[in-house]
């Protein structure tokens, strides 16, 4: 039961168990003594009144220490009835259970204000808000209400595309938003009025949302395809009854028919032997895998290959060449056509994986718990090969290292690793016993293997192997349930329900809604969600791995082979140098037994080598060098 009283802040005691320690920004408090100022105190606060008279404050610490600030002489409090317990319940649930303002709620708020009387710094004061503040809210009177939803969710678009998108009337925000939806929204309901969920968001861009908006009226006149092409588009062009005379004044304000439109032309019209290539955001062509784009500054070579692309930006066909990485398994034919299948079939765009990687989190989180199941559940029964087989695959994980330990202590504890240590390691020896051995090895795997998508704390495919081992598809539970779904597209939930034998559904939610009636009660895994999904993935990496190390092995060997040839020919070398050596050595040295002619001869070539000029530049060594060996080395004076 509680009562009204009207009585003076000041004499208010203080909850000594306000569960609010933390100390009050003083900013936040001056706004709202200024506020109980300007328009009142609103929310009266609760008290209760002690055995000596004295009322304590049960909530409303804050709004107390405002009226007091704004000096007021008496406030309206609530005396309940109650507790200390009840008190502090009332306390704590007063700080947690609330929550803010939607800025659609506040927008709303604004116009009743307005439409009142009240003025615009009126409502400023009321709201302690800057001018600036309010004029962004008033923004969501020019933008459509699906899009009012998602910035009331926290996934809507920034303040500078939001003034981009209210600049733009209201009716082609709608057919916008219409046709980009039109495959989301359920069957029978309009897609203008389709709201996003966050599952839509991740692969939405706000940007090109605006983009969109901005290409109001596409002109025929700036784009060369023909109405064959715009019919197969779904272009549907408009007169423009006030265009100049004497030109083609039909326009269409469908962007994404339009540029399907232009994409459908560039490859038709594609010259032989050109490449057809996708775009990104930026309106750049995107390279196939081996090779890249040719800059502009780059000077042209023979092995250059053509390409066009259409630039989402400007919806204009735009061409540049490409040039192949190195050696690759992608060559010119005979006829010197490119070998690569986007020369005759343009490269696909990018369809969403069947389960996004918010699916894969959960598919991981649900792998974890399911191996340390496992795990546990082999406790009594381990074999002692499959923990050493255990223990090797933990040594190979991504996590090795270890990151992903939950039973790390910060402040120094022992983690679970260092306890098991100890368990069978107690004073320096092994304890040989089967069921410690076992607990301890079970116990440290179930510390820090796991499933879990993480690039520094996850443990990769040993995982999934491991789980293989331990049978942990046996301790997965049902995965049909709403937030697991929700995170397929609609490729990857077709594919879902039919291998359950369930007909397609027009929709998502309605394939997700038949998968589950179903199920029912029973286990339901799909089949990349399952540990023995890792196998084939687990070959590979043992198959690259080999192939690698025999590609090591193969280079080490032919390393081997030409420095043995090259230590050869170093002896030839060698060998040669002497073989010169000793024949120079015999020619300075005849033998005794030359005939006088020969001498003779040797003579005169001597003595025609050793008349050297009298010069003081000559040094006397090199002199000396050059009377002795005259076939060798000669001295010419210029």
């Amino acid at each position: 039961m509680t009562e009204l009283r009207r009585v003076d802040p000041r004499t208010l005691v203080p909850n000594p168990n306000n569960p609010r320690k933390t100390q009050p920004d003083a900013r936040a408090e001056h706004q709202l003594a200024l506020n109980i100022k300007t328009v009142g105190l609103i929310h009266a606060p609760c008290v209760r009144e002690l055995e000596d008279g004295r009322l304590m404050i049960v909530a409303g610490h804050r709004r107390v220490r405002a009226c007091i600030a704004a000096k007021l002489d008496e406030i309206d409090v609530h005396v309940r009835s109650g507790d200390e317990k009840s008190d502090t319940m009332a306390a704590v649930a007063e700080n947690v259970v609330r929550a803010d303002m939607a800025e659609s709620e506040q927008w709303r708020g604004v116009l009743d204000m307005r439409e009142k009387g009240a003025s615009d710094t009126e409502i400023c004061r009321a709201f302690m808000v800057t001018p600036a503040y309010l004029r962004g809210l008033m923004l969501l009177s020019q933008i459509h209400p699906p899009i009012i939803a998602a910035i009331d969710g926290g996934i809507g678009p920034s303040y500078t595309e939001r003034n981009a998108i209210a600049r733009t009337p209201l009716e082609r925000q709608r057919d916008v938003w219409a046709e980009i939806w039109a495959e989301s929204a359920d069957e029978g309901s309009d897609p203008a009025d389709y709201e996003m969920s966050r599952e839509d968001a991740a692969h939405f861009d706000w940007s090109d949302f605006v983009r969109y908006l901005d290409q109001v009226e596409l002109y025929a006149r700036n784009y060369e395809f023909d109405d064959e092409t715009a019919k197969e588009a779904g272009v549907v062009w408009e007169e423009d009854l006030f265009g100049q005379g004497g030109e083609d004044n039909r326009y269409c304000t469908q962007y994404a028919a339009m540029f399907k439109a232009q994409q459908i032309w560039a490859e038709k019209t594609r010259p032989e032997g050109t490449i057809y290539l996708q775009s990104n955001e930026y309106g750049e062509g995107i390279a196939p895998d081996g090779y890249r784009k040719v800059g502009s500054w780059e000077m042209e070579r023979d092995g250059d290959i053509p390409a066009i692309w259409v630039n989402p930006r400007t919806l204009q066909i735009q061409k540049g060449r490409l040039r192949e990485l190195g050696e690759q398994s992608t060559r010119r034919t005979e006829s010197d056509a490119l070998s690569l299948p986007s020369a005759q079939n343009p490269e696909k765009p990018k369809e969403r994986a069947d389960i996004s990687g918010t699916g894969l989190k959960i598919i991981g989180e649900v792998r974890t718990q399911a191996l340390r199941e496992a795990l546990a559940a082999a406790r009594e029964s381990a074999d002692p090969w499959d923990l050493i087989g255990a223990f090797l695959l933990a040594l190979s994980a991504d996590n090795v290292n270890i990151h992903g330990d939950n039973t790390y202590d910060p402040y120094g504890a022992a983690s679970e690793r260092g306890r098991a240590v100890a368990s069978v390691f107690p004073e320096g020896v092994l304890v040989r016993d089967p069921a410690v051995l076992r607990n301890a090895a079970l116990e440290v795997l179930c510390s820090f293997m796991n499933c879990e998508v993480s690039m520094h704390s996850g443990s990769g495919l040993p995982a999934q192997i491991l789980g293989v081992l331990f049978n942990a598809d046996a301790h997965m539970p049902t995965m049909a349930f709403e937030d697991f779904l929700k995170t397929y597209s609609k490729p990857g939930i077709t594919k879902a329900v039919q291998a359950e034998g369930l007909e397609e559904k027009p929709t998502g939610k309605a394939m997700r809604e038949a998968l589950m009636a179903h199920v029912g009660e029973k286990r339901w895994v799909p089949e990349p969600a399952t540990f023995a999904a890792g196998i084939p993935a687990w070959k590979a990496k043992i198959e690259k791995q080999a192939a690698r190390a025999a590609a090591r092995a193969q280079l080490d060997a032919q390393t081997e082979e030409d420095d043995e040839i090259d230590d050869q020919s170093s002896d030839m070398e060698l060998c040669d140098e002497q073989d010169v050596a000793e024949a120079d050595e015999e020619t300075l040295t005849p033998e005794e037994d030359v005939s006088a002619d020969d001498t003779s001869s040797v003579s005169e070539t001597t003595s025609s080598h050793t008349e050297l000029p009298d010069d003081p530049r000559i040094p006397t060594q090199l002199a000396e060098l050059a009377r002795k060996m005259p076939e060798h080395l000669e001295i010419i004076m210029v």
